[in-house]
């Protein structure tokens, strides 16, 4: 019977030949611009919502609110990191051991972002050469496997894995890609992190988002109540924000 607890989602069959530093290079190449826009994007909502916040209270904006907007960014990846948060870290890890009994070799790629995932799926590495045990899943192999194929892929992987756990392997040669901690410098970057802003649209959502998130209500009465004032909640929170500047991420054009 195959083993339950073998799952690699995100396994690949490797192009003969591969060198491995070689593929150390061109993941690099290829993930850390991915890393560097993913985490850009993700300080541009930090500052956002500091800088929505006061408009709606109809407060002062922050100043260079960018420094803020990094750290709020350092504060979250620690609540990732400690189990507080599942949101995913902005990095990549890659183990690569050989089949023993072939000598080919396989990868077994840890993108923790969908856009490391795409990338990973456009290098052409070699073969996707995924597994999974659908019993205990409850997901069908992919289209095309057949059963017998999806037979050998367990035992290939069976023997790849060499008895390690695949969501956490050891003994293999292993590629990590990228900080879980955003990079200082970032506070430097204004210019950029005015370019990912997020949209008026975009804002005025995660406003409501919030506004609802942060209700209680101790009736179906007061539910119900408060649903028919979201009309005039969205209309109020697209007057009130304000369009985002240079001036407002950093005090000034950087």
């Amino acid at each position: 019977m195959t083993d339950l607890t073998l799952n690699v989602p995100h396994g690949y069959r490797l192009t003969p030949g591969t060198d491995l530093l070689d593929l150390a290079a061109r993941l690099r190449e290829a993930m850390e611009p991915i890393r560097d826009r993913i985490e850009i994007e993700q300080v541009a909502e930090f500052a956002a919502k500091a800088l929505d916040a006061a408009d709606l209270a109809g407060t002062p904006r922050p100043e260079s609110v960018i420094f803020d907007a990094v750290q709020a960014q350092t504060v979250h990846v620690g609540q990732i990191l400690s189990g507080e948060h599942s949101c995913a870290l902005n990095t990549v890890k890659i183990a690569v051991t050989d089949d023993p009994e072939t000598g080919e070799m396989y990868a077994l790629m840890f993108p923790k972002q969908q856009a490391f995932a795409q990338e990973l799926d456009e290098m052409e590495l070699g073969d996707y050469y995924p597994y999974w045990n659908e019993e205990e899943t409850e997901a069908p192999r992919p289209t095309g496997v057949s059963a017998a194929e999806w037979a050998r892929r367990a035992a290939t992987w069976t023997r790849v894995l060499r008895g390690t756990n695949p969501l956490d392997p050891t003994g293999m040669f292993i590629i990590e890609i990228g900080a879980a901690y955003p990079d200082a410098d970032l506070i430097n970057r204004a210019a950029d992190v005015l370019a990912a802003m997020p949209t008026k649209e975009q804002r005025v959502f995660h406003a409501m988002h919030e506004l609802q998130h942060n209700q209680e209500f101790s009736s179906q009465g007061e539910l119900m109540a408060f649903v028919a004032t979201l009309p005039e909640h969205q209309e109020r929170i697209q007057s009130s924000l304000k369009p985002i500047t240079l001036a407002d991420i950093a005090g000034g054009a950087r």
